[in-house]
């Protein structure tokens, strides 16, 4: 299984009408043959980060289905339609094709299952990482979040990995790896934020991951409240 990352830059003050598009022309286009599923759509967090930016994570069935659906969109009505409301609404987007580690806890999406539906009040906050390991240490730095991170934040409680993965050769860095977390426990992370890392949490990964790489970019990730994941 693949998954396709899109990052989007949304028109000022259009962030309401773009979720609208995403949800009503989009997922629908993507989910209706059961071979794609829309997993999440977050906001980036005002405060964090570039202002009226989302991102999304669609799960596709394999390669083959990616290139048929693509090939689709070139003849389908709905597929512009989509694509026109789409471009009145953001500036830009970029995509690029993610595929899971050996270690992920996302691996597979059951297709067959019926989509999420339902809405919450409390939408989930992810933290998003995008880290770059040295050239050369790309396998290592996926082994190491995998022996190291992974296990680390498990005894935490504070977060939890949902998914490693890294991008699929000829769409996009060579050089990257995407592990996204769900804040578990608010305070806590809040804490964190504003206090920084104290007592062990100085030692392990933080200093561990150094072997592999020294840049990484961390955003705060707000579910929309129809997300299909939360």
């Amino acid at each position: 299984m693949i998954f396709l990352h899109e990052t989007h830059e949304v028109v000022a003050g259009e962030m309401h009408a773009f979720e609208d598009a995403v949800r009503t022309l989009w997922r629908p286009l993507v989910e209706e043959r059961g071979e794609a599923r829309l997993l999440w759509f977050w906001e980036h967090t005002h405060g964090t980060g570039p202002s009226y930016q989302a991102v999304s994570i669609t799960a596709v069935r394999d390669w083959a289905t990616w290139g048929a659906m693509i090939e689709r969109a070139a003849t389908d009505r709905r597929h512009r339609d989509w694509q026109k409301r789409a471009w009145e609404l953001r500036r830009e987007v970029t995509s690029k094709m993610l595929q899971p580690t050996d270690w992920s806890p996302l691996r597979d999406v059951d297709l067959s299952a019926p989509p999420a539906t339902t809405e919450t009040d409390s939408p989930t906050i992810y933290l998003h990482d995008t880290g770059w390991p040295f050239p050369g240490k790309l396998d290592d730095y996926t082994a190491a979040l995998g022996s190291v991170f992974h296990p680390q934040v498990q005894q935490s409680r504070m977060i939890s990995v949902e998914a490693c993965w890294r991008v699929a050769p000829g769409t996009g860095k060579h050089h990257e790896v995407v592990l996204l977390q769900k804040v578990l426990d608010w305070e806590r992370f809040a804490q964190l934020l504003t206090r920084g890392e104290q007592g062990q949490q100085r030692g392990g990964w933080m200093v561990e991951g150094l072997k592999y790489r020294d840049r990484w970019e961390s955003k705060l990730l707000r579910c929309a409240r129809w997300s299909p994941r939360q």
